[in-house]
């Protein structure tokens, strides 16, 4: 008996995909710098509206990137919601720090913000919110309650890309958004993620 295979996604490859795959290895920059990924980050500035944008190799290494520039590092905690991808709470074990888990709400499966307000305690040094699905968490309330408790505010948008909150696109709200552009996502390159912040 065989079973078959249902994808999560399967990506629209039928525009001019091979032809710029094949415009790359003709001009041997196939890796960390050359003209798509200077197109790429400035149609994902021009999308999203950040100021800044730049493109790196997966999403975990987006995370930790973000979590890093904000040095957040051992003794610190990040509040991360309990349903979200591994990548999210790895990243912050990786540089010291320690998750505290917050529940999700049941109607909509995002991060709860009356649990995220009950688990802040003295070391806790940013909140990470993920946005699943395309739903967008409560960022005025997120962005609010970060602001008032002087917190980082982190923003996983791996499956938000194009998901507003009052017109403003995900990402914009907290210190940075991290996009994911893996295979199974509303923009694929394959693999990789954009990260974007404001200075």
């Amino acid at each position: 008996m065989s079973v078959d295979f249902l994808p999560v996604y399967r990506p629209d490859l039928s525009g001019n995909e091979k032809l710029y795959v094949n415009q790359c290895l003709d001009t041997t920059w196939i890796s960390s710098i050359g003209d798509f990924i200077d197109r790429f980050e400035a149609g994902f500035r021009e999308i999203t509206g950040a100021p800044y944008a730049w493109c790196v190799s997966n999403g975990t290494v987006a995370l930790h990137l973000a979590i890093h520039c904000l040095d957040i590092g051992p003794g610190d905690e990040v509040i991360v919601p309990t349903f979200t991808y591994i990548a999210s709470v790895n990243t912050i074990a990786q540089t010291g720090a320690k998750p505290v888990f917050v529940e999700c709400r049941s109607s909509d499966w995002l991060i709860d913000i009356d649990d995220v307000e009950a688990k802040i305690t003295p070391r806790t040094k940013a909140i990470m919110a993920v946005h699943l699905y395309g739903a967008v968490c409560d960022m005025p309330a997120l962005s609010a309650l970060a602001k008032s408790r002087g917190l980082h505010l982190i923003e996983d948008c791996a499956e938000a890309l194009g998901s507003t909150y009052d017109g403003k696109h995900v990402g914009l709200f907290g210190d940075v958004g991290t996009f994911s552009f893996f295979g199974n996502k509303t923009v694929t390159t394959g693999e990789g993620y954009g990260i974007h912040g404001f200075d």
